[in-house]
C-alpha cells in the first residue's frame, strides 16, 4: 500500500508540474478569451509577454494576435505579435502545427480577406468608369479600395499583388506621387514580378523615359516569357525604335511557347512588314536620287535593287504569318486588312523592280 501511495503522489506532482508551465497571466488571458472579454484578455496577454518564464513561449504573442487582434481587425498589432511569435520560437508546436505554419496561415487568411474587399470595390468602380472622369462616389469608392489594399500590405508586407493594386488605385485617382511610391515599394518587395515590371515600364513611358521602359519590359519578358501583354509592349517599343531584329527574336521565341496563338503570328507578320517597309523606303530614296541624276549611277541602282529584293522577301514572310493568323482566327479583321495592303504594295514593288532591272541591263 505504501508503494502504491508513493507512485500516486509522484503522479500528482507530475500533473501539477504540467499545470504550472503557463504563467498566471497567460492562464488568465486564455480564460478571458473563452469568456469573450477581449479587453481583459489583451491586458493579461500583454502582461504575459513581460513574464521572464514566458520569454520563449511563442504562443503568448500568437494567441494575442489570433484571438484578440484578428477579431477586432487590429491588423498593425496583429502583425507585430505574429512577428514576435516567429522571433520567439517558430518551431514550437500548437495543436499539431508549428507556429511558423500557423502564422503564415493567419496572415494568408486575413490578407486574402482585406485584398478581396479592395479588389471587389476597385473592379466594380472600374466597370462603371470605362475611361470617364470619376464622380465623387466613385472617387470615394476607390479611396476605400485603396484603404483595403493598404490594410493587406500591413497584414503581409511581402505580398506584391496588394502593391500592384495600390499602384492601379493611385493611377485611377490621378495621384502620381502615390503611384510612384507604391510602385517603388512593389519593386523593392518583388523586383522580378512580371506585373510589377510591366507597371514600371508603363510609368517610364508616361514620363517619356523610353530607354528605361525598354529595360523594365526586357526584365519582365525574361522573368515571364509567356506573358503576351509584356511581349506585345516590348515588341511595340522595339518597332518604334526600329530595332526590328530584336522584336523578331522576341516573337520567334514566344512562338515556340505559343505555337497556335494567332496574336503571335500577327505580330511576327507585322514585324516583317515593318522590315519590308524600311527596306522599301531606303531603296526608293536611292532610286529617286539615281533616276534624277545624269549619268545614272549603276552601283547605287544595284544597291536599290538589293533593298527591293529584301523588301519583297520580308513582305512574303509577312504574308505567310498573316495568312496563318487568319487560319487560326478567321475573324481577325486586322490580319485580313494587312494582307490586302501588303499584296497591293508588292504589286507596286514588282513594277519598280522590273524598271530597275531594265535600267541595269
Amino acid at each position: 500500500m505504501r508503494k502504491i501511495t508513493k507512485i500516486a503522489s509522484l503522479g500528482v506532482i507530475i500533473a501539477l508540474a504540467g499545470l504550472v508551465c503557463d504563467s498566471q497571466e497567460f492562464v488568465s488571458a486564455k480564460m478571458y478569451v473563452q469568456q469573450g472579454d477581449l479587453e481583459a484578455a489583451e491586458k493579461f496577454f500583454l502582461q504575459a509577454l513581460e513574464v521572464p518564464a514566458e520569454a520563449t513561449n511563442a504562443l503568448v504573442p500568437y494567441l494575442l494576435a489570433a484571438q484578440v487582434y484578428v477579431p477586432q481587425q487590429r491588423y498593425e498589432e496583429m502583425s507585430e505579435m505574429l512577428a514576435e511569435a516567429l522571433r520567439r520560437n517558430p518551431t514550437q508546436n500548437y495543436q499539431g502545427h508549428p507556429i511558423a505554419e500557423l502564422v503564415e496561415n493567419t496572415r494568408q487568411v486575413q490578407w486574402q480577406q482585406a485584398y478581396q474587399r479592395g479588389a471587389n470595390l476597385f473592379n466594380e468602380i472600374i466597370s462603371q468608369v470605362e475611361g470617364q472622369t470619376l464622380d465623387d462616389n466613385q472617387r470615394q469608392g476607390l479611396l476605400a479600395a485603396k484603404k483595403h489594399f493598404e490594410t493587406a500590405i500591413l497584414i503581409w508586407p511581402e505580398q506584391a499583388p496588394a502593391y500592384i493594386s495600390l499602384v492601379l488605385c493611385y493611377r485611377q485617382l490621378g495621384d502620381t506621387d502615390g503611384e510612384s511610391a507604391a510602385l517603388a515599394k512593389a519593386l523593392e518587395m518583388d523586383p522580378d514580378d512580371g506585373q510589377v515590371l510591366l507597371l514600371a515600364g508603363e510609368q517610364a513611358l508616361q514620363a517619356g523615359e523610353t530607354a528605361e521602359a525598354v529595360k523594365y519590359y526586357e526584365r519582365a519578358h525574361n522573368n515571364d516569357p509567356e506573358n503576351m501583354i509584356i511581349m506585345q509592349r516590348l515588341t511595340s517599343l522595339y518597332i518604334e525604335q526600329q530595332e526590328l531584329q530584336a522584336a523578331l527574336e522576341i516573337l520567334e521565341e514566344t512562338q515556340k511557347n505559343s505555337p497556335r496563338d494567332p496574336n503571335v503570328y500577327f505580330n511576327i507578320g507585322a514585324v516583317y512588314s515593318n522590315i519590308a517597309n524600311d527596306a522599301l523606303r531606303k531603296g526608293q530614296d536611292i532610286y529617286r536620287d539615281v533616276v534624277s541624276a545624269t549619268p545614272i549611277d549603276t552601283e547605287q541602282l544595284a544597291i536599290a535593287m538589293e533593298l527591293f529584293k529584301q523588301a519583297q522577301g520580308a513582305y512574303s514572310e509577312a504574308l505567310y504569318f498573316m495568312d496563318n493568323t487568319l487560319a487560326l482566327d478567321p475573324d481577325d479583321a486586322a490580319a485580313d486588312r494587312a494582307i490586302r495592303e501588303i499584296q497591293k504594295t508588292k504589286k507596286i514593288l514588282d513594277t519598280v523592280q522590273r524598271s530597275v532591272e531594265q535600267m541595269l541591263q
